[in-house]
Order: structure tokens, then C-alpha cells, then sequence
């Protein structure tokens, strides 16, 4: 059975933040935009919601001069219905501006931290570009290291070969 490679810590580390900067960058790509639709959907409920009302309120107008002229029983209950549904109407209008308060103060909480998760997400390029530096230059060092010792080495067997 093959013997799985485990990995050195720095490389498991620098693994680790390559994942954690992708899900910053991805998460500051789509913070800002899932709020601010969820946000013109909301609004767009509340829209509705008023045109309906105010369609509805005008149909309870409309019955009510009805139902004054005629004064029946039907009419009068005609009044009644179209009073009920302009009712519903109002509560189904109070929560969707409920609704689009909520994603409004989500949406005014989440343009700072998008603000956050961009500077987080600078901070982290920058930083992983000081890594790519450090991680050049110190395998630019290794190979001088690496050169010096073979130098050293090549002398020494000159030296002894001259010698002997």
C-alpha cells in the first residue's frame, strides 16, 4: 500500500489561506449584492402591496356610493367585504414595509462590512505577496547556500587531489 505524503505545516498553512482568501473574495463579490436584492425585492412587495391597497380602497368607495343608492342587505354586505379585503390589504402592506425595513438595516449594516472584506481581502493579497517574496528569496538563498557548499566541496577535493 502506498504511503500517503503528509504534508509539511507550512504548506498545510499556506494551503489553508489560499482557501480562506478565495472565500473572502468570493463572499466580498456577493455580500453586497445578496443584500441589495434581497433589499429591491423587498421593496418591490411593498410596491405591489400599495397598488393593491389602493385599487382595493377604491373598490370600497365604489361599493359604498352602491350601496348607498340601492340601500339592500346585499349591498351593504358588498361594503362589508370590500372594507375586509382593504384590511387585508393593509396588514399584508404593514409587514412587506416591515420586511423591507429589516433588509434596508441589513443592507445598511452590510455596505461597512464589505468595506471590511475588501480591505481584508487587500490585506491578505498583499500578504501573500511578501510570502511569494519571502518563499523567492529564501530558495534564491538555498540555491546560493547550495552553490557555496558545492564550491567548498569542488576546493576541497582540488586541495586533496592535489595534495595526493
Amino acid at each position: 500500500m502506498a504511503k500517503k505524503k503528509e504534508m509539511h505545516l507550512v504548506e498545510e498553512l499556506e494551503s489553508n489561506f489560499q482557501s480562506l482568501h478565495k472565500k473572502i473574495v468570493k463572499s466580498k463579490d456577493n455580500y453586497l449584492a445578496s443584500h441589495q436584492k434581497e433589499f429591491n425585492k423587498a421593496s418591490r412587495a411593498v410596491k405591489s402591496a400599495q397598488s393593491k391597497l389602493l385599487r382595493a380602497k377604491k373598490q370600497v368607495i365604489k361599493v359604498a356610493l352602491a350601496a348607498k343608492k340601492s340601500g339592500s342587505k346585499k349591498a351593504h354586505n358588498e361594503v362589508v367585504k370590500a372594507k375586509a379585503a382593504a384590511a387585508l390589504l393593509g396588514n399584508s402592506l404593514h409587514e412587506a414595509k416591515a420586511i423591507m425595513a429589516t433588509s434596508q438595516s441589513k443592507l445598511k449594516t452590510a455596505k461597512p462590512f464589505q468595506k471590511k472584506l475588501t480591505a481584508r481581502a487587500k490585506a491578505l493579497e498583499a500578504f501573500e505577496k511578501s510570502w511569494e517574496k519571502k518563499v523567492k528569496a529564501e530558495a534564491a538563498s538555498a540555491a546560493r547556500r547550495a552553490a557555496a557548499a558545492r564550491k567548498k566541496r569542488a576546493a576541497a577535493a582540488r586541495a586533496k587531489k592535489a595534495e595526493g
